[in-house]
């Protein structure tokens, strides 16, 4: 499922054949005996049955979950989060609770809409409820259909494994048989398997696909780890031309495809020539000539970050189609493709030699030549050559400044048009001087080992990007409530913070700037007449990814990025520093990490900085990688000893 095709039509009647998947299964004896999951007496719950069968000939995907609750903690699967694809929509949803002594408890609400955030710049939406009267020990199970308006799915996949230990497993795949758009030569469905274990074996039957499996392990995810979709076992659906699936061939006539669209929407319009000349102004170097190109293109109302809009709104906001870049220009709005190309039609204008990139993106899977979805590469860039350098540029990205591309798309492959179906490329990466996060502290430590005072975090280049764009989904009230939460994660256990003042919002060159007022009880413990405290007081959250000697799958950083820190404690009155921390370094050829504290007879400095540049980082490097991000952290948690001050004092009296 989650990515789709416009059609000609959908039937949301099943078909007879398929009403066996309404009924609820029975509860055998053997769920109701269950106690703990097989060779790990410990998990929290056990999934009796999971069934995914896609339903393309009649335009929905029908899922069915029961899950035992083993113990308290257990509990927590009563919160279920359906995740939905682009304008998905959850239909014949039904839940209920089956305790242990067989009362049978229905689900009778609504689901809510949720956004589920799993990493920076990274959320997905779901549909959100909460199954009633759920014990220690009940069964949980609910199905439903996702089907969506006047679309096929063209890239369905089933997932083969779980985060639950999984008794049975029913997979289906029935293909559409009507006519596709872009399939003049027809068509069939193909399948990619990925990860898949020796033993299950799909059979294909009536032109589409099915699946029993038994007994499947959980999925045992780790820290900073890749996309988990590339490494569970799954299977993806396509459809592709009758005559052909070479991958070479395909993405070559996509490519040409694409470039033919582009091209005769860039077209030659004079009026967008004349507004080149004017962007440009008295500029003279091509840099300073493609700078003032690109803010003129990001002036034009990004209708991508805008809510949607039904036929009669935008009919009342005169918000019609581009069929161009004049369109676009004489309009002043239009979609993320129709603002980068309205830039490629002003840089070619100016005289640069200015191309189309399709790029892929790494937000939750990385780009596989074999898939045949196009739906891969459905986000355009530019590439611009300023004397003799190749520039990606990204102006359809709202807030993204000159010569920044995203992450999701950095260090990504990428198809760069020409007539001929264009060329494979890859997006450069971004090196850590794009996503920097500066943190200044200016602390006052009290007798009894309160730390009171302000810290200011500066967010820039990247940083900056991905904390504007998740603003854009909420109110000033989560703003605050997202700042917030993101220094509590950095701070000790116990801290009371404050959001006082955020700057930068709204500008796409300044720094985002939030200031906060902090009391961090208890940050020093006294020791007789001594009293001891961490010099630095921002946690590592990276060490996440270090909890054990060996990983099943490589590190990885969604991308590069820079902390650097600066941390100023007051001491309190009667109190001597008696130990400072010795200087401490680390050095890898794409890390690196230096911590020094100095004293000046009333305030401990600390200035911290660790830069990254590394985001995939193989199983064969673990041991270096671990063994940099340990002395990270033995670096951060080295103490200062202070001396002196009298014993009420340090009781706080």
């Amino acid at each position: 499922m989650r990515t789709f095709l416009s059609l000609v039509f959908l039937v949301f009647t099943a078909t007879c054949c398929f009403a066996q998947k309404e009924d609820w299964l029975p509860v055998t004896q053997q769920d109701l005996e269950i106690k703990q999951v097989p060779n790990n007496p410990g998990a929290d719950a056990i999934q009796l049955y999971y069934a995914d069968y896609i339903e393309d000939q009649e335009g929905y995907e029908f899922f069915y979950q029961r899950i035992k609750v083993l113990n308290e903690k257990g509990k927590s699967h009563a919160d279920v989060e359906i995740v939905l694809p682009q304008d998905g929509e959850l239909t014949s949803l039904r839940a209920r609770t089956i305790h242990p002594d067989g009362k049978i408890v229905e689900f009778t609400g609504k689901p809510y809409q949720k956004i589920v955030i799993k990493g920076r710049g990274i959320k997905i939406l779901a549909k959100s409820f909460t199954m009633p009267d759920v014990t220690v020990g009940s069964i949980i199970e609910y199905k439903y259909k996702v089907a969506v308006e006047l679309t096929i799915r063209i890239d369905n996949f089933w997932t083969i494994q779980h985060d639950l230990y999984t008794v049975k497993e029913s997979f289906r795949m029935t293909p559409y048989s009507g006519p596709l758009l872009g399939f003049d030569n027809g068509y069939r469905v193909a399948a990619l398997y990925s990860h898949m274990p020796n033993n299950i074996k799909p059979v294909q039957k009536g032109g589409g696909y099915q699946l029993e499996v038994s007994d499947m392990p959980a999925f045992e995810a780790e820290g900073y780890m890749p996309p988990e979709e590339d490494f569970k076992p799954q299977m993806r659906f396509f459809y592709v031309d009758a005559h052909t699936a070479e991958p070479d061939k395909f993405w070559q006539e996509a490519g040409r495809r694409w470039n033919d669209d582009a091209e005769h929407f860039i077209g030659n319009h004079k009026e967008v020539a004349q507004a080149a000349v004017e962007a440009v102004g008295d500029a003279t170097s091509p840099e300073q000539k493609l700078r003032k190109l690109y803010l003129r293109a990001q002036q034009i109302r990004n209708l991508a970050y805008e809510r949607a809009r039904t036929a009669q709104e935008a009919k009342q906001e005169n918000l019609k189609g581009n069929q161009n870049v004049a369109d676009v220009l004489a309009r002043g709005a239009g979609y993320s493709s129709d603002i980068n190309r309205l830039f490629v039609a002003m840089a070619r204008s100016a005289g640069f030699d200015a191309s189309i990139v399709r790029a892929s993106s790494r937000r939750e899977r990385f780009f596989d030549k074999g898939l045949l979805s196009k739906d891969q590469l459905a986000y355009e860039i530019a590439v611009v050559n300023v004397a003799g350098k190749d520039v990606y540029l990204d102006p359809a990205t709202r807030y993204c400044t000159y010569g920044e591309i995203r992450w999701i798309r950095t260090s990504t492959t990428g198809i760069k048009l020409d007539k001929k179906g264009g060329s494979f490329i890859t997006v450069p990466s971004a090196t850590y001087e794009k996503a920097m996060t500066k943190r200044f502290a200016n602390m006052t430590l009290s007798a009894d080992g309160t730390l009171k005072g302000t810290i200011t975090v500066r967010f820039e280049e990247g940083e900056a990007l991905e904390h504007r764009l998740d603003a854009l989904e909420t109110d000033e009230a989560g703003r605050t409530k997202s700042l917030e939460d993101e220094l509590q994660n950095w701070l000790p256990s116990g801290a009371v913070i404050k959001l006082t003042e955020a700057q930068g919002w709204d500008s796409s060159f300044e720094p985002l700037v939030a200031t906060f007022s902090v009391e961090v009880p208890g940050y020093a413990s006294a020791a007789g007449k001594r009293m001891v405290l961490p010099a630095y007081m921002f946690q590592v959250k990276q060490m996440d990814a270090f909890a054990h000697a060996e990983r099943k799958f490589p590190v990885y950083f969604a991308y590069a990025f820079s902390e650097t820190d600066r941390v100023t404690i007051t001491l309190p009155e009667g109190f001597k520093l008696e130990s400072v921390p010795q200087q401490q370094t680390a050095q890898l050829g794409y890390a690196a990490y230096q911590n020094l504290a100095q004293f000046d007879g009333a305030r401990l400095v600390t200035q911290r900085i660790l830069e990254m540049n590394g985001i995939y980082i193989s199983l064969e490097r673990y041991k270096e990688v671990k063994d940099f991000f340990n002395k990270v952290q033995a670096g951060d948690e080295e103490q200062a000893v202070l001396t002196g001050g009298s014993a009420n004092a340090q009781k706080g009296n």
